[in-house]
């Protein structure tokens, strides 16, 4: 009773929150966390499941993942459809229909290229990345900034406070 007493007098019941990618620097942190006096029962980690669907190659309007399949093409088209201008003088057919068919080639030349970089790398990229971890930790407020410095020295990727007695985040 006295020792719940004296957790009330040094300061209001906090959590820390933050997310790891599964390595030993978790376990690193857990373990420092332990031995600046957090218990074991108050530390909860949970790993989140990884996403098993491929991408989608083509973004649409309403989603992106940042990877553009265009921009090869179109330097390769606009670099095509100079050279077929240039040349289209010299050549039967005249310069706008050897700049359009300079356009046409090289877009699909850069356009293959592009799909076989994006196939051959999106496998590696998608293995590289770890299992997350979300760390829940639940300590007092006068151990609230060693947590977060642990949590921090140890390659967290985010920490954030959650103050339970008046439900503000900070």
């Amino acid at each position: 009773m006295n020792f719940y007493y004296m957790f009330i007098i040094q300061g209001d019941k906090m959590y820390v929150i933050s997310t790891f990618e599964h390595s030993i620097y978790l376990e690193l942190a857990i373990t420092e966390i332990q031995k600046k006096g957090v218990k074991k029962e108050n530390i909860m980690a949970i790993p989140l499941d990884k996403r098993e669907e491929q991408r989608n190659l083509f973004d649409s309007i309403h989603s992106s993942d940042g990877l553009s399949l265009f921009d090869l093409p179109a330097i390769l088209a606009v670099v095509g459809g100079i050279f077929g201008g240039i040349y289209g003088f010299v050549l039967k057919w005249g310069p706008l229909i050897w700049g359009l068919i300079g356009i046409a080639i090289c877009f699909a030349v850069g356009f293959i290229i592009k799909l076989m970089i994006v196939k051959k790398y999106s496998g590696r990229q998608n293995n590289k990345r770890g299992e997350e971890v979300v760390v829940i930790i639940e300590c007092i407020e006068n151990q609230l900034e060693t947590v977060k410095n642990i949590l921090w020295n140890n390659n967290a990727l985010g920490v954030r406070k959650l103050n339970i007695d008046n439900s503000k985040m900070s």
